[in-house]
């Protein structure tokens, strides 16, 4: 590799370090495309850490009635979500707030379990064979803020 292409390499190395130190993420000026993110295999969401810290996580969704869903099991972004519901989605550098509305009800479950198993397909089918509805502990819908 040559002297300029390493020096170009390090560069970007430090600034891409030097935005995720500084927290340097721009809220978007628009409303976060949903058939465009719906595309994504999987996306990033932001939550909070008790400690104030950013925890940046990396979780499949899908579509239901024009909104974003997913769905967890017990892990430490849920737990941030349970502690405050604030949410952003981060795509292409920049961040969309929204808040989780938590969804309880078994046909509101079942129906997500649906599009995802819609979306996802045999991967969907091969790592999840509960009954839908009980394929997680945890249902959400992104409401934009």
């Amino acid at each position: 590799m040559s002297s300029g292409i390493k020096a170009l390499c390090v560069a970007i190395g430090a600034t891409t370090l030097l935005a995720c130190a500084t927290g340097t993420t721009r809220v978007a000026p628009a409303a976060l495309d949903w058939d465009s993110a719906d595309e994504r295999w999987s996306i990033h969401v932001v939550t909070v850490d008790e400690d104030g810290a950013d925890r940046v996580t990396r979780i499949w969704m899908a579509m239901h009635e024009g909104d974003g869903v997913f769905r967890t099991n017990d892990s430490r972004w849920w737990a941030n979500l349970s502690r405050d519901a604030r949410i952003r989605v981060r795509t292409n550098g920049l961040d969309h707030p929204f808040s989780v509305e938590f969804v309880d009800d078994a046909p509101g479950r079942v129906a997500i379990d649906e599009v995802f198993l819609q979306k996802y397909g045999g991967w969907e089918k091969m790592m999840f064979s509960q009954a839908r509805g009980e394929t997680h502990d945890h249902y959400g819908r992104l409401v934009a803020d």
